[in-house]
C-alpha cells in the first residue's frame, strides 16, 4: 500500500521500461536531431551542471562503469537544469505572502519568461520522442539513454511540471499537497535512475517515490530558514497549527520549543517512509544496489543531523559530515538481504 492518500495522490501505475508511457500516449523514443543551443538565459549563465557537479554530484558517480556514469550524469544534468530556471525568483515581488498560491502580481514579466523556458524544454522532451529537432543541449543529452532503455517521457516531462509550480506556489496547506509537491519535483529522479539501471518495476518505483520523497522533505527541514527568506514555506499549515507555530517563528535566529517539536515530527514521518522505501534495496544488486544504497545512506545521515542539532534548523543547518554518510552507506550496503521482490526488472 502506498504511503500517498487517495485521491490525485494515490498510488501511480506502473512505469516500466517497456509499457506505453508518457502523456498523450507518446510511443517509443526516436533519435533526436537537435541544434545549437545554449544554457544560459533565465536563471543565470552559471553552467547548471558545474552547479550539479559541486552540490549534487554522487559518489556513486566517481566509481559506477563510464556508460552507467554517463546516463547517471545527463540524469542529473537535466534534473538541475530544469530545478534551476523553475526555482528562478520573481525580482519584483511574489505576490501576497500567506497565500498558498502567488496573486499573480508580482514581476509578471519575469514570471512569464521562467515559463516560456520551460515550455522550450517540455516541447523539446516532447521532440525528443518524435524525433523532431530539440534545441536545448540538456535535453540532447539524454537522447542516447532514452532510446537504448526504452526511458519513459513522464517523469521527464513531471519534473517540467514541479517547476512551473514552483513558480507559483509558495506556501502548502496540507501535508498531502506537499507529497503531491513531491511527485513532481523528486520522484522522477529516482525513477530515472532505476531506469538507467534496467531495474524499473512497478514495485521499485514506489519504493523508489519513498525515498525521494523522504529525501525532499528533509532537505526543506533542513531548511526552513533559507526557504522563509525566500518568502518559502514547506511546513504544511495543518502542522504549523497543530504545533501552535507562526511564519514568523521561521525568521528567529533559534528554534523556539515549538518549531524544535515540529521539526521533530517531520523528520519523524520523513525517516518513516525512508525506511519503507530501504526495502528496495533487498531486491537489487550490483551497482544499482550501491548506487540507491548511498541515496538511503544520505537520508539517514541527514535525519541523525536534525537530532543532533536539537532540530533547530535556524542557528545553523543541520548538515552530515561525508563520514557519518560514509558509515551510514555501508551499514545500508549490509543490513539489506537480497531478496526475490520486485522481480528483476
Amino acid at each position: 500500500m502506498s504511503d500517498r492518500p487517495d485521491g490525485p495522490y494515490g498510488p501511480h501505475g506502473p512505469h516500466g521500461p517497456h509499457g506505453p508511457h508518457g502523456p498523450r500516449g507518446m510511443d517509443g523514443p526516436a533519435t533526436a536531431r537537435f541544434g545549437a543551443g545554449g544554457t544560459d538565459g533565465v536563471g543565470g549563465a552559471e553552467d547548471p551542471w558545474a552547479k550539479a557537479a559541486a552540490e549534487n554530484f554522487p559518489v556513486t558517480l566517481r566509481v559506477v562503469p563510464v556508460r552507467i556514469r554517463q546516463d547517471l550524469e545527463a540524469v542529473y544534468r537535466y534534473a538541475r537544469h530544469v530545478e534551476e530556471i523553475g526555482n528562478t525568483e520573481n525580482t519584483e515581488g511574489t505576490g501576497t505572502a500567506g497565500n498558498t498560491e502567488d496573486t499573480g502580481d508580482g514581476a509578471p514579466a519575469d514570471r512569464s519568461a521562467v515559463l516560456d523556458r520551460l515550455a522550450g524544454i517540455d516541447a523539446d522532451i516532447r521532440a525528443l520522442y518524435h524525433g523532431g529537432p530539440v534545441n536545448d543541449p540538456v535535453v540532447a543529452d539524454l537522447a542516447s539513454l532514452v532510446a537504448r532503455q526504452r526511458v519513459p517521457a513522464d517523469p521527464l516531462l513531471r519534473l517540467i511540471e514541479a517547476g512551473r509550480r514552483d513558480q507559483r506556489v509558495r506556501r502548502y496547506d496540507t501535508f498531502a499537497e506537499l507529497l503531491d509537491h513531491c511527485h513532481y519535483s523528486a520522484d522522477p529522479v529516482g525513477e530515472l535512475v532505476l531506469l538507467v539501471f534496467g531495474r524499473a518495476t512497478a514495485e521499485r518505483v514506489r519504493r523508489s517515490n519513498q525515498i525521494c520523497t523522504a529525501l525532499q522533505l528533509l532537505a526543506h527541514w533542513q531548511d526552513v530558514g533559507e526557504d522563509y527568506r525566500r518568502d518559502r514555506i514547506y511546513l504544511p499549515r495543518e502542522d504549523l497549527r497543530a504545533f501552535s507555530v507562526g511564519e514568523e517563528d521561521l525568521g528567529r535566529p533559534r528554534a523556539s520549543e515549538a518549531l524544535r517539536a515540529l521539526i521533530a515530527f517531520e523528520t519523524a514521518r520523513a525517516q518513516k517512509l525512508l525506511e519503507a522505501g530501504a526495502q528496495v534495496l533487498g531486491t537489487l544488486s550490483g551497482w544499482a544496489r550501491v548506487s540507491v544504497a548511498g541515496s538511503v545512506a544520505g537520508g539517514r545521515a541527514t535525519c541523525s543531523a536534525l537530532r543532533r542539532a536539537g532540530y533547530d534548523p535556524l542557528r545553523r543547518v543541520p548538515r552530515p559530515t561525508s563520514p557519518v554518510i560514509a558509515g551510514a552507506w555501508l551499514r545500508s550496503m549490509l543490513g539489506s538481504r537480497r531478496t526475490p521482490a520486485g522481480g528483476r526488472g
